[in-house]
């Protein structure tokens, strides 16, 4: 634990780069608001995030009693990926052909000074729910109250995913946000941001736009993603035909 209490799993080191994905809209927000965002866990989209608080304890009388509240209804979380290029994420979160992906690093969560206590770590994909919640008691990196935020099914492995889990306490957050879905946190866009990517498929026109944006607000200058280029200039190789022997 750092000293201001945000726990990291060991296989992230300070180095370690993190790729968020953004809509245009999620970056003009960040950039000009100058304020990130955590989301309530139970609003992700996948309705087998924190497993453990949608299933019933078992009584001694043998009802399934599901419980009134816990924890999970004020943990919020942000994701990011380990994955620099990825044609998936391209098409899930940058639909219009019009979205950016954000560079950091492990060490520049250290800038989210708002956050007193929370957890930063790669999600767990899973087979198997039961095996997964019971590994994840074991574990001791992954610590309690957080462990069950780092749960998910292994359809979405694609996603690579790290996540920054915290709570919506005084205990967790200073000060203790009002809004029941959503921590904004306080953060320079210039000093959070190591590098900017374009969507591979945008139009020449809205590239050279977003590049005089991003200059207009002294932030690193944006490049295209060449994911989709030509083959040759990206594999530089070249084949040569040479003719067939006559017999």
């Amino acid at each position: 634990m750092n000293k201001r209490g945000i726990i990291k799993t060991s296989d992230l080191t300070p180095e370690t780069k993190l790729y968020r994905y953004m809509s245009l809209n999620q970056f003009m927000s960040f950039v000009e608001c100058k304020k990130i965002y955590l989301t309530k866990v139970k609003k992700w989209e996948d309705t087998w995030e924190v497993p453990g608080s949608k299933l019933p304890t078992l009584r001694d009388d043998g009802r399934l009693e599901y419980p009134i509240w816990e924890i999970t209804e004020i943990m919020h979380g942000m994701c990011f990926s380990l994955n620099k290029e990825s044609d998936a994420m391209w098409r899930i979160y940058s639909p219009f052909r019009d979205g950016v992906l954000i560079e950091t690093s492990v060490l520049k969560i250290e800038l989210l000074q708002e956050i007193q206590y929370g957890f930063l770590a790669p999600v767990i994909y899973y087979d198997d729910l039961l095996e997964a919640l019971n590994n994840s008691i074991e574990n001791n990196e992954y610590k309690s109250p957080f462990s069950q935020a780092y749960l998910k099914r292994r359809a979405f492995e694609h996603e690579n995913e790290v996540r920054l889990v915290t709570v919506n306490d005084e205990g967790f957050i200073k000060p203790k946000q009002e809004d029941n879905d959503f921590i904004y946190l306080n953060l320079e866009p210039s000093d959070f941001i190591e590098n900017i990517t374009i969507d591979p498929r945008a139009d020449g026109w809205y590239v050279e736009m977003f590049k005089k944006y991003c200059n207009r607000l002294n932030l690193i200058d944006p490049k295209k993603s060449t994911l989709y280029s030509g083959v040759y200039e990206q594999a530089k190789i070249a084949m040569k035909f040479l003719p067939l022997d006559k017999k």
